[in-house]
């Protein structure tokens, strides 16, 4: 069963979903750091993690929220045991969070029971809100094209106001033809400006240092999610792009 106060706090940033975070566990201290000095800015989440010394730097940097990829074509994918090992240690106020595509309830229930530790879903792919109770809150991830794909979006929400678990956050990926599960390619930010689908949104899509400064001038999200933009190679996490990220979203943005 979902822990509405959960639900709740998720719905306003990602380090919120702790009752308790213990200042001196060395996980907390990054996102604590920065939440104090930023406490209304955009959330962060670096998503396709595989390696521990990558989630460790992520979070003493101030990551708010970690992304698993448990998508099998994904060059980013870990099995249920290697994120297992990968989430050692990871505490509150990070957010460990696993992605799905296409899921089917056993599916979705299979991974919260072998990798207890997730705390959140993101769930791409889905043509309708499903009509099972999701485990975890959850995240509805898209990748539009033109307009008629954003109405598409809103409509899926309405539907969702019908459903036993709603989604808690939109996300909005670029869109690459036959790619799936996050593509590096950039969002459709034209149509994005002003975007609001009446739940905090997220974005994603080919963002980088280069880029975050001009994405966050021209949008306004909740929340980024970042993967290859701060990579050397798929899934090598590189702790100076990261760092960079984080540096100039702590910045006022560039108008």
């Amino acid at each position: 069963m979902l822990d509405p106060q959960l639900v709740l706090r998720l719905r306003h940033h990602f380090a919120a979903c702790a009752q308790v975070v213990d200042p001196h566990r060395s996980h907390a201290r990054g996102s604590l750091s920065r939440q104090a000095r930023h406490p209304f800015r955009v959330r962060v989440k670096v998503c396709g993690f595989t390696r521990r010394e990558d989630v460790d730097r992520a979070c003493h940097l101030g990551v708010d929220a970690l992304g698993f990829n448990f998508y099998p074509p994904s060059p980013r994918h870990v099995s249920h045991a290697k994120a297992n090992e990968l989430l050692l240690g990871v505490t509150p106020p990070v957010i460990s969070i696993g992605l799905l595509v296409r899921p089917i309830q056993s599916s979705v229930e299979e991974l919260v029971r072998k990798v207890p530790g997730l705390r959140c879903l993101q769930l791409h792919g889905l043509a309708a809100p499903p009509e099972w109770k999701v485990p975890r809150p959850w995240i509805a991830a898209f990748a539009p094209v033109g307009a008629a794909d954003l109405l598409a979006i809103d409509e899926f929400i309405r539907a969702s106001r019908h459903i036993p678990t709603p989604p808690i956050s939109v996300l909005i990926d670029g869109h690459a033809p036959g790619l799936e599960g996050g593509t590096g390619k950039t969002a459709p930010w034209n149509l994005l400006e002003g975007y609001d689908p009446g739940l905090p949104w997220i974005l994603a899509g080919g963002l980088t240092p280069d880029n975050i400064s001009q994405a966050l001038a021209i949008l306004r999200p909740w929340a980024v999610d970042i993967a290859s933009g701060v990579e050397d190679a798929p899934g090598i996490k590189s702790a100076a792009k990261m760092r960079e990220l984080l540096q100039r979203m702590d910045q006022p943005p560039v108008d």
